[in-house]
């Protein structure tokens, strides 16, 4: 397995752990709109793969999971547990948990990412970061694993919580697009270019395969690709990194997924759904 391959298989849940954390959110941040914390449960599989890409199957199961509140952050738990079955070698299994806490103004982030191949650890990243009060100012972060390391955060980057709430914001007023630069801690000191595309908002009941907990949810169809961003020449590779496509509901819950690696494609259906409740911030 390549290091590509490895670093390929943990993408994926920055940005619906994003989303998790933005169903915390509650009115402060999206007025009128009831956006609970849940634990949400998807079923991974191959769509498609590529003569080149050496995967001629894959299958899975990927759980997040969101506490907290508004005045405490917001803690969220990911999950991916996947077997890759190559064209040429042996099968892998992949596991991947992400811890992440985020705070409340969107200024601070804390992340511990593990990935298990064949139930042996094979890499662990402990992060924080936290940007200046002036956004203008960018940010600082710490790594402690796999190797101590400092960084610099460019000027008006995002964390995941912030990044969503951006993407929601634009939704509700109509915009089409979206371009943000994130962090997301996932790959280390990395920083994202993130372009968002938004479909027109769909009345409830419009997604046949939607959760019963979902079905009276009005929701929007979002597309968001991933590139790696230059610091220094302030542009991206021409290739994304990687892309993802779902509907995302009013209460901020991605649906049914589809992650786009180049090589190969995963769909994630959402087979479980459980609203978890949430305490009141005074």
């Amino acid at each position: 397995m390549t290091r590509t391959r490895k670093h390929q298989i943990r993408r994926g849940a920055s940005l619906l752990l994003g989303f998790a954390a933005l169903a915390a959110l509650g009115s402060n941040a999206w007025a009128g709109v009831n956006i609970r914390a849940h634990r949400a449960v998807y079923d991974l599989k191959l769509e498609r793969s590529s003569e080149g890409s050496n995967v001629s199957g894959a299958d899975g199961r990927m759980v997040m999971e969101l506490t907290g509140s508004t005045c405490d952050g917001w803690s969220t738990s990911f999950r991916r547990v996947m077997e890759l079955r190559p064209n040429e070698g042996e099968t892998q299994l992949f596991d991947n948990q992400v811890a992440s806490w985020e705070s409340g103004d969107g200024r601070s982030l804390q992340l511990n990412d593990k990935q298990f191949i064949n139930n042996r650890l094979d890499s662990e990243t402990k992060l924080k970061a936290d940007m200046q009060a002036d956004p203008s100012k960018g940010g600082h972060g710490v790594i402690a694993e796999p190797k101590p390391e400092e960084f610099e955060l460019p000027s008006g980057v995002l964390f995941p919580m912030a990044h969503q709430i951006r993407i929601m914001q634009a939704a509700e007023r109509g915009e089409t697009r979206d371009v943000s630069i994130l962090f997301d801690g996932a790959s280390g000191s990395k920083v994202y270019k993130v372009i968002s595309f938004i479909g027109k908002r769909k009345e409830a009941g419009s997604d046949a395969n939607a959760d019963k907990a979902l079905k009276d949810m009005p929701f929007w169809p979002i597309s968001v690709t991933f590139y790696e961003y230059d610091k220094d020449q302030k542009t991206s590779e021409e290739l994304p990194s990687y892309q993802m496509s779902f509907p995302i509901y009013e209460n901020g819950v991605a649906g049914t997924l589809t992650i786009d690696y180049g090589e190969y494609v995963l769909s994630g259906k959402l087979t479980s759904l459980e609203l978890l409740n949430q305490p009141v911030c005074n």
